[in-house]
């Protein structure tokens, strides 16, 4: 186990046994530091990291407190989803994640610090859209990796998808009902079933469809372009809005081009979303939406009354980062990265399963899925020192998915190899 792991359960543990409260004050970095005998940077990878699964929030200038959420989410709740099983993996394929050895951590952290002296621009209230230079560099940014054309007017920003549909719902006129691909979205469900919409699943007849054109399935297939040009066609015809998705886009590995559905129809009944957590870092939530067309004028009406969820700073520092051109060159830097990784993983896959399973290889994403028969497979599973994502089982079949993200590359043929002994 990582230092940085070994000091997010310390906290964690401190939090779900009420030893920090809510709103109590975290220890500083320098004080994390001393405490625990550790480097600074795994205390602050440690802090990003609660952040970003809500256990701690941050004040600018003041530092971090804890949240209220073992409070609204239940303590057994929260001890099962957040804390490892008592029995530690020696191989971790199922946890989706960014490899320290591709981080942008240390160049973000001198963008963050430059963005924290503008103090102009920090001593007053973000603009509810979002700050318009990085309004300006995002829709530069669409334009240029999805041929998107649009008018930084139409790109609000927000922490998360969550708020970003909240926001787009009052917007969208019409019938109640939305279709989302699988239950697996969950969180948007909640949003619309909130907004009192009946939620459906694979229902073309839905007024609103929610789709992820590059991430169709959990092992990364893409939409076909008859597909593509069909959905818009039946949305077009029927006056329904599609909700675009765009997440895994920047890991299409396929040479083919993958041209988002608001690119093929300038925004005519298309929701745009985009999220920089899985190109940049996961603990910086900035996400974007950008409006369908001819709802813009409606979007000024309610905009006073949602407030800005992320940070002047956070977003003074991706501005820069995406105007110096560094988020470009730290994606392609990703993909090779990445690329690599896959294909080592699905050839060590096929190498021991592939007599005896189904290895099922999409055009995007990190993970591939492993289809396997044989007795008490579950169980076997379930024993194994090698955790992978379980996604359907039977007596004797079993559907997981093994992901390549945060394993050492090194390391990979040796977790295949243990996870097949595992299942023997």
């Amino acid at each position: 186990m990582k230092v940085y792991e070994r000091v997010y359960e310390f906290y964690v543990k401190q939090i779900v046994d009420r030893r920090l409260k809510p709103q109590d004050r975290m220890p500083s970095i320098r004080e994390a530091e001393k405490i625990l005998n550790v480097s600074r940077t795994s205390v602050e990878t440690a802090y990003l990291q609660l952040a970003a699964d809500g256990y701690i929030y941050s004040v600018e200038k003041v530092g971090y407190f804890v949240s209220n959420m073992v409070d609204k989410t239940g303590e057994n709740t929260v001890m099962e989803k957040k804390l490892p099983a008592k029995k530690e993996s020696m191989y971790d394929l199922a946890t989706i994640g960014e490899d320290k050895n591709i981080s942008c951590l240390q160049l973000w952290r001198r963008y963050m610090k430059s963005a924290l002296r503008q103090e102009d621009r920090l001593l007053s209230y973000p603009n509810n859209q979002g700050e318009e230079d990085l309004r300006k560099e995002i829709a530069s940014y669409v334009r240029k990796s999805r041929n998107i054309i649009c008018n930084p007017d139409d790109i609000v920003i927000g922490a998360g998808f969550q708020n970003l549909l909240s926001i787009l719902i009052p917007l969208i006129p019409g019938e109640r009902t939305i279709s989302f691909p699988t239950k697996s979205f969950s969180d948007g469900a909640t949003i619309f079933k909130n907004a009192g919409y009946i939620v459906n699943y694979r229902d073309k007849e839905s007024h609103v469809i929610y789709v992820t054109p590059s991430y169709m399935t959990k092992w990364g297939e893409v939409m076909t372009m008859k597909r593509r040009y069909e959905l818009i066609e039946h949305a077009r015809k029927n006056n329904h809005l599609i909700i675009e998705d765009d997440y895994q886009n920047e890991f299409v590995f396929s040479n083919k081009a993958t041209p988002s559905l608001y690119a093929i129809t300038g925004g005519e009944n298309i929701a745009f979303l985009g999220s920089f957590s899985r190109v940049l870092l996961p603990s910086v939530r900035i996400s974007y939406l950008i409006l369908p067309k001819g709802v813009r004028s409606e979007y000024e009406r309610i905009r006073r009354f949602y407030n800005q969820t992320v940070s002047i700073a956070e977003q003074i520092a991706l501005a820069s980062f995406l105007r110096d051109g560094h988020l470009n060159r730290h994606i392609k830097k990703m993909r090779r990265f990445y690329e690599d990784k896959r294909k080592l993983m699905y050839n060590e896959l096929q190498q021991f399963f592939g007599s005896d399973a189904d290895i099922l290889l999409g055009e995007s994403g990190m993970e591939i899925g492993v289809k396997l028969s044989g007795n008490n497979i579950k169980d076997k599973l379930d024993k194994c020192n090698v955790r992978v994502n379980l996604i359907d089982a039977k007596d004797n079949e079993a559907t997981f998915l093994v992901s390549c993200s945060k394993i050492d590359i090194g390391e990979i043929g040796d977790a295949v190899l243990k996870l097949n002994y595992g299942l023997q």
